[in-house]
């Protein structure tokens, strides 16, 4: 998927959605409390992203600590949230849709979208949960730091300290064509060596569910990118851009012939051509520091009891409403006063 940059790691927020009442109580900040319940939610989504098998002898070995972990960025994104709805920080319910219609044309098929879901143990509600709270901390995030107009950091000195760092390795662009059987990928072969035109026949043959919108085409892509290893040593191996594979190349997605559209040699940029890249991560990083402290403040000045250790006393019976309790559905308006839309 392609993502726009994100400000910074608190807007990395996963949100999880639960039903019913008399769930334990782990933790409580300024009255507003997280259930046990969300919490081992959010703790085998956080496992599910980083690839720990909790039910492993290493997820075993793990799981107390990332719960612990897991906890203290609840809390920490509650007390932020909070305080976006303090400072009436709000948007256009219509912002919210586009910004969902944008995250599923990352996904070349509604099949990819919901496996990416079920991957990751989401609904799309639970989806348009995090893309609403991630939206509300990042007009926060602008807010308190509007102020600052430029890095203090010199560019010309960031870039002499490593000028690796703007070197730009090999680079590929290629078009394929995705079959199940060696067979198929023989037969379209012998069609292009007869002079058949290869998108013509990606449109025709290739069983790649993106094939119809893109033609088979995958853009710039480096020896690090996150294709299988037998499909980017194919990609590399064609010397001229115009050939492709003479023979085909087996995956576990299937067989492919693969042609070369285009190749960038390794380079080295210039100062000139970075500049502006500089700058911009030179004054992120002054938002950053201003906004880290403003979300210190706030931890410090939040009434905050953790009571994960002694979870077993108190549970929920109905009363008040915790992280996860907002509808994204109802929308909110930019006249409107505070940050929750309703509640279901």
């Amino acid at each position: 998927m392609k993502k726009r940059l994100k400000l910074i790691t608190y807007m990395l927020v996963f949100v999880f959605l639960v039903t019913g009442c008399g769930s334990k109580v782990v933790a409580t900040i300024n009255g507003e409390k997280i259930t046990e319940e969300k919490l081992n939610t959010r703790l085998e989504q956080m496992a599910a992203f980083y690839g720990y098998d909790l039910n492993s002898e290493e997820g075993e070995n793990i799981k107390s600590f990332l719960q612990g972990q897991v906890l203290e960025t609840m809390i920490q994104e509650t007390v932020i949230l909070q305080a976006a709805k303090k400072e009436k920080v709000s948007y256009d319910k219509n912002a919210l849709k586009e910004e969902m219609k944008k995250a599923k044309e990352n996904f070349s098929s509604e099949k990819n979208y919901q496996e990416y879901l079920n991957k990751y143990k989401l609904s799309e509600k639970d989806l348009k949960e995090m893309i609403y709270k991630s939206m509300l901390i990042e007009k926060l995030f602008k807010e308190k730091t509007k102020d600052i107009t430029k890095g203090t950091g010199d560019a010309q000195e960031y870039y002499n300290e490593d000028p690796e760092e703007f070197k730009v390795p090999e680079q590929v662009k290629v078009r394929h064509i995705l079959v199940k059987t060696e067979a198929e990928a023989q037969d379209i072969l012998a069609a292009l060596n007869k002079g058949e035109d290869f998108v013509k026949l990606v449109k025709e043959k290739s069983i790649d569910p993106a094939a119809k919108q893109n033609e088979g085409l995958y853009d710039y892509f480096t020896k690090d990118a996150n294709f299988v290893d037998e499909f980017k040593d194919a990609a590399f191996a064609i010397k001229k851009v115009g050939e492709y594979t003479k023979t085909p190349v087996k995956t576990t997605h299937g067989y492919h012939i693969i042609k070369l559209e285009g190749r960038e040699e390794e380079k080295q940029l210039t100062f000139d051509e970075v500049k502006q890249r500089i700058e911009d991560k030179l004054l992120l990083e002054e938002k950053n520091a201003k906004f880290g402290a403003y979300v210190s403040e706030l931890m410090e000045q939040a009434k905050i009891e953790r009571k994960l250790s002694a979870a077993e006393g108190e549970e929920l019976n109905g009363e008040g409403l915790g992280d996860g309790d907002i509808d994204p559905d109802a929308g909110i308006d930019a006249d409107e006063e505070g940050l929750e839309p309703g509640i279901e």
